[in-house]
């Protein structure tokens, strides 16, 4: 099964720190695109990674996974009005959230080459990828 990397721009959204109250309670996240979120909800794994602007530099960070389990759209708008999809748990699930409080800054060449040309919003994880990120949690 696939694992999915989402996006949060701090400069838009605020510090993803802001959330974990509510990540803890019911982990999720957003996007925009449609294919990637209704096959993430078949039980695969989202890692939320969080863009930081520093002076003129972007910082990536890993912030949480989850095993994804449900994805809504919302009736009548958008969520924080600007996405199309939630993807989150379903109820009394847990999620298998793991979490990363302060996120990390992910220091992997590779992995922060690959990221950077990929376009924005939910995407397919390469194997390899995946394994840098898994290590982070260790």
């Amino acid at each position: 099964m696939s694992s999915y990397i989402v996006g949060h721009l701090s400069e838009e959204q605020g510090p993803v720190t802001s959330i974990y109250k509510d990540v803890r309670k019911v982990p999720f996240s957003y996007t925009s695109k449609k294919n990637e979120a209704e096959l993430a909800s078949e039980g695969s794994y989202v890692y939320v990674i969080e863009k930081e602007k520093v002076g003129r530099k972007n910082i990536f960070k890993l912030a949480y996974s989850y095993k994804c389990t449900e994805c809504f759209r919302k009736a009548g708008g958008k969520w924080l009005g600007k996405f199309d999809y939630k993807n989150t748990v379903k109820y009394e699930q847990d999620g298998e959230l793991k979490l990363l409080d302060p996120p990390l800054a992910i220091t992997d060449s590779d992995f922060i080459s690959w990221y950077k040309t990929k376009a924005l919003g939910m995407r397919v994880i390469p194997t390899e990828y995946e394994s840098v990120l898994k290590a982070m949690f260790v």
